[in-house]
C-alpha cells in the first residue's frame, strides 16, 4: 500500500480566545482560530495569501496551553488536515496540530 502523505505547517496569530474542553473519554481538546497573512509568490508574481483556520490540540499538553495561549498570540503549527461537519452538515478543513511553538 501507497504511503499518502498529510502535513501541514503554518503560521500566523490566535484570533479567538482558545477554549479548552475534555472529551467524554477524558482527552483534553485545546480549540482556536489561526489567521495568516503573507505574501507568496506563484508564476513568479507575488500574491497576498490569507488564511483562517480552526485548530485542535488534543492530548497532555492541551491544559498547558490554554494558560499559554490568548488573542495575538503568534504561534507556529504543525500538524494534518482533517474534514469536520458542523451540526448543519457543512464541511470545514482543520488543523489537528502534532506541534505548536510560540513565536
Amino acid at each position: 500500500m501507497e504511503t499518502l502523505q498529510n502535513q501541514f505547517v503554518i503560521s500566523g496569530q490566535l484570533t479567538k480566545p482558545p477554549q479548552l474542553t475534555r472529551s467524554p473519554a477524558g482527552i483534553s481538546h485545546l480549540r482556536f482560530v489561526l489567521e495568516h497573512v503573507s505574501e507568496q509568490l506563484e508564476a513568479g508574481l507575488p500574491r497576498r495569501s490569507y488564511v483562517r483556520i480552526q485548530v485542535v490540540l488534543s492530548g497532555n499538553e492541551a491544559p498547558h496551553w490554554a494558560t499559554e495561549l490568548a488573542v495575538g498570540s503568534a504561534v507556529q503549527v504543525t500538524g494534518f488536515l482533517n474534514r469536520q461537519e458542523d451540526k448543519n452538515g457543512l464541511a470545514k478543513l482543520v488543523l489537528h496540530a502534532q506541534q505548536l511553538v510560540k513565536i
